[in-house]
């Protein structure tokens, strides 16, 4: 059918939506809320406007073809959507891009609230200070330009940490993780599902 393969078009949308993520979170946040740091209500309007400021400077007309590329590049590597006419896995492909692409502006929006609240005005200021310069927007391209070769060298080292997750699983349950490797790759999209597999007698 093609269905098949259907429950892993969620991880083509997350692999879209962590991209906006990661493009846009420095390494250093720490969460936080306005009500625990006792911001005022002053500050925490001026820090909303600085995180939407900071947002609007890292958007880049790149973003769509990264968005793209990464759901692309998901899909050419989920064995389920491999099994999948190719038709099909071009229409579910094009949907999950078109689709994350069209909510984008939601998704920046959300974001707005969430750095208000992690960084302080005055960091807020210091990243927009930087990134509203040459350097600061050269570092965006760059960053956006980087980011489906940085998935595809996250994406090599996950079928060795999934391993070591069957074994560590196995120590504390005593089973065997030749048992569930297969069941731990499956669920992460790296195997087909065992619905798709052809049966053995």
């Amino acid at each position: 059918s093609g269905l098949r393969g259907r429950g892993n078009i969620m991880h083509w949308f997350k692999g879209g939506a962590l991209a906006l993520i990661v493009a846009l979170t420095p390494m250093a946040a720490q969460a936080l809320t306005f009500e625990a740091a006792a911001v005022s209500q002053d500050e925490a309007a001026r820090r909303m406007a600085l995180s939407r400021r900071y947002i609007e400077l890292m958007q880049t007309d790149q973003f769509e073809g990264v968005i793209r590329a990464m759901i692309s590049a998901e899909s050419l590597s989920d064995p389920d959507a491999r099994s999948m006419p190719a038709e099909d896995r071009e229409f579910i492909t094009r949907l999950a891009s078109d689709l994350t692409v069209e909510m984008m502006p939601l998704m920046f929006d959300r974001l707005v609230p969430v750095y208000a609240e992690v960084f302080t005005e005055a960091e807020l200021q210091a990243l927009i200070l930087f990134y509203d310069t040459p350097m600061g927007r050269e570092i965006i391209r760059k960053t956006m330009d980087s980011m489906p070769r940085a998935n595809e060298a996250m994406m090599a080292i996950l079928p060795q940490l999934l391993d070591k997750m069957a074994i560590r699983m196995c120590e504390y349950y005593g089973c065997d993780p030749n048992e569930i490797r297969g069941v731990i790759r499956e669920g992460a999209g790296l195997e087909p599902s065992s619905q798709a597999r052809p049966r053995t007698k």
